[in-house]
Parts: structure tokens; sequence; C-alpha cells
């Protein structure tokens, strides 16, 4: 019985990043009152990394934990450009998953 060879997924490094998610808000006070309104600033995958993280969930890679950061856990082995992921891991943010792959290409020049 030959083990099946793991999984290898690419994705262009400069997907590997956040985007700015900027939205509108308004705070209201318990009786309906307006207290703050204005521009909210923050950051999400990017949109081609979040396509990919979709469908490792869909293809059962990963599961895919929203309601704190960097919850995804790896389900199966696979790769991801020159990353390997084992049962359990920990699948971060594009951001973090971005530097892992920096870290790694500076390694190997050493």
């Amino acid at each position: 019985n030959m083990k099946s060879p793991v999984k290898q997924f690419r994705l262009k490094r400069e997907y590997f990043t956040s985007v700015p998610d900027n939205k509108y808000m308004e705070l209201a006070d318990l009786f309906g009152k307006i207290i703050v309104k204005g521009e909210s600033y923050g950051t999400k995958d990017h949109p081609e990394f979040t396509k990919l993280r979709n469908k490792l969930c869909k293809l059962g890679y990963i599961s895919i934990e929203t309601s704190y950061w960097n919850g995804d856990r790896v389900l199966k082995p696979f790769k991801l450009n020159k990353l390997t992921f084992k049962k359990n891991d920990q699948f971060s943010c594009a951001c973090a998953l971005g530097i892992r792959l920096d870290l790694l290409k500076l390694k190997m020049t050493l």
C-alpha cells in the first residue's frame, strides 16, 4: 500500500498579504442616540488568499475558525508553495504565512 503524495497548492507571493478593510460605522447609546460615527480602519487577507483558504476548506484540508484570529486548523497534510502543513497545524493568516515564506527563502540563501 503506497502512500499517496501530498497535494501541492500554489499561490503568488504577492497574495500573501493583507488589504485595507475600511468601513463607515456609527455607535449609538442605549437610547439610540448616535454618540460616535466615522471610518473604522482595519485589514483583511488579500481576496486571492481568501479564495484559496475557502478552497482548502471545501476540499477538506483545513477547518476555518472565524470567531478568533488565526484559528484555522489543518485536517490533512498538504503543501502550499514551499510550506508543508501537517494534520493539526495552525493555518495562519496571509501576512503570517508570507513572513514564513520569506524566512524559508532567507534560510535557503544562508
